[in-house]
């Protein structure tokens, strides 16, 4: 079964990773100052941030991605791990790879020059730009975090999606017990990885990461009765919800330190993951937040979020790089904003829905030249 309105909430996550990284090109804003005032506090430090919480966004990712990927075991499909690989590596690698070669030929055609009046985060990108940090991201799995911003900043996230896709049976196995030892277990390993002093690494972010697949596994799980639970709740009590959403998932700026304490680093994950979570139980079961996800413009954002994700910085870069000798930056950050929509329409057709296709192509092919179904094919 496909829940429309989870596609448009994963739309607007994209959105708001978007407007997350156009403005991070604003040194105003970026480094984040503890001490700021004025107008730059209330975008940094105030519930406004929601709008640019991109870091959140994608955790709401992780939890969407939880929730798609063990919906069809949930509803009594076997999961076949072979054909589920091959359709994710076309779903996620191949659109990624491609968008990764296009930036490093973008960075040699157009260089990493320094802008004038532009962040160290914008300035750091390609910088790096080299053969050994394309290996890292064509293994992907590996090691791609250490060269972050050579190619497309976003693209780290997609390592721990393709994790999250190859121990989808571990995911699956935690994600039907007890919600309360689910919960319960899952807040601890989030809790000793911030403990542990975090990190990028393979074994330290599958202590971070893994839990949200988890998260959103466990609501497919127990969709029916939360959807029935949050459809018996009144208008008032569904709008209270969607507020607390709203305003817990950006809590890591309360009160913002560049450096947190550990246990804050863990609230603040909490947080983020918990408005998460609601907001997929309301566009669920709340008929208003429902009917607005439902929007043909955002199921239309919906549908492109994937290229909008991983070409909006590459837009961006190449925009304020070509154009900072001829329009002010404002003008050049508006015009990338616009065109990043035009691009990820073109790539979601050109590219994206292509390798789907071709992927589900060889998924049928392996599949009518396997041997019959076994009991060692089933998970569940």
């Amino acid at each position: 079964m496909r829940y429309p309105a989870l596609e448009g909430l994963r739309g607007l996550a994209a959105l708001v990773v978007v407007i997350h990284h156009h403005l991070l090109v604003l040194p105003t804003l970026f480094p984040y100052a503890e001490n700021a005032t004025g107008l730059a506090a209330v975008f940094l430090y105030s519930p406004v941030h929601l709008v640019w919480a991109g870091g959140e966004a994608v955790l709401l990712f992780f939890v969407l991605s939880g929730f798609v990927l063990s919906l069809s075991t949930w509803e009594g499909h076997p999961l076949k791990m072979p054909e589920f690989i091959i359709k994710r590596i076309w779903r996620i690698w191949i659109p990624c790879l491609i968008a990764v070669t296009l930036a490093f030929g973008a960075a040699k055609l157009v260089g990493p020059q320094a802008i004038s009046g532009t962040s160290p985060w914008f300035n750091a990108i390609w910088q790096q730009a080299n053969m050994t940090a394309y290996i890292d991201h064509l293994l992907m799995l590996g090691n791609m975090d250490r060269a972050n911003q050579a190619f497309i900043p976003v693209v780290w996230s997609l390592k721990w999606e393709m994790w999250g896709s190859l121990l989808l049976p571990l995911i699956l196995l935690v994600a039907c017990q007890r919600s309360a030892i689910v919960i319960a277990g899952s807040a601890g390993v989030l809790a000793y990885y911030w403990w542990a002093g975090g990190g990028s690494a393979v074994p330290e972010g599958l202590l971070r990461f893994l839990p949200m697949f988890v998260l959103g596994a466990t609501l497919a799980y127990h969709r029916t009765e939360v959807t029935a639970w949050i459809q018996r709740q009144t208008q008032s009590v569904q709008r209270l919800l969607l507020m607390l959403a709203v305003v817990i998932i950006p809590f890591q700026w309360y009160g913002f330190s560049n450096a947190p304490s550990f246990a804050r680093s863990a609230i603040n994950d909490y947080a983020a993951l918990t408005g998460a979570a609601l907001l997929i139980v309301l566009a669920l079961g709340c008929n208003g937040v429902n009917r607005w996800l439902e929007r043909p413009i955002v199921l239309w954002l919906g549908r492109i979020s994937f290229s909008v994700y991983l070409y909006h910085a590459l837009v961006l870069t190449v925009v304020v790089r070509l154009g900072h000798q001829f329009l002010p930056l404002p003008v050049l950050m508006l015009l990338s904003f616009g065109l990043t929509f035009i691009v990820a329409h073109i790539a979601y057709d050109r590219i994206e829905r292509p390798a789907m296709r071709y992927g589900q192509q060889i998924m049928r092919r392996y599949s009518e030249h396997s041997l019959p179904s076994s009991k060692a094919q089933k998970i569940l």
